[in-house]
């Protein structure tokens, strides 16, 4: 499947820039997203996420053949944002490294165990004084 085919398939404004085609999103709205780009030709690339003033940007990001393709949403502090490992199983480790990082907690997953952190440390590492994203 082609990324317009892609794209005309999950519907939404998306935006041509240098580095692919954004749709900005809803939070909410990512596993129906994910699900709808789970075509052949596609594959899960990433997930990124930075704080923005006291929310938390998050893009997910899609190969499609060459062409990337990605849906960006801010999430609230505190708001648990639709996992979509079940879908996309590579998307595993991306949500528990943004869970160790950054504290971010992802509804429908049993459970989303550390992968940088040992069980007893507190989430959120890039947050705390001294933590990168602090610099």
């Amino acid at each position: 499947m082609t990324a317009q085919a892609v794209r005309e398939r999950v519907g939404g404004a998306w935006v041509e820039r240098s580095d692919g085609w954004w749709c900005s999103v809803r939070s909410g709205e990512i596993l129906a997203i994910a699900r709808a780009v789970r075509v052949d030709g596609v594959r899960f690339a990433a997930l990124t996420l930075f704080p923005e003033g006291d929310r938390m940007r998050f893009a997910w990001h899609w190969d499609c053949e060459g062409v990337l393709l990605t849906a960006e949403a801010l999430a609230d502090p505190g708001q648990a944002v639709p996992s979509i490992a079940g879908t996309w199983p590579g998307a595993d480790w991306a949500e528990r490294e943004a869970r160790d990082y950054y504290a971010v907690s992802f509804e429908g997953r049993d459970s989303t165990p550390p992968l940088m952190l040992r069980e007893e440390e507190t989430p959120g590492v890039l947050l705390r004084p001294g933590g990168k994203e602090q610099a």
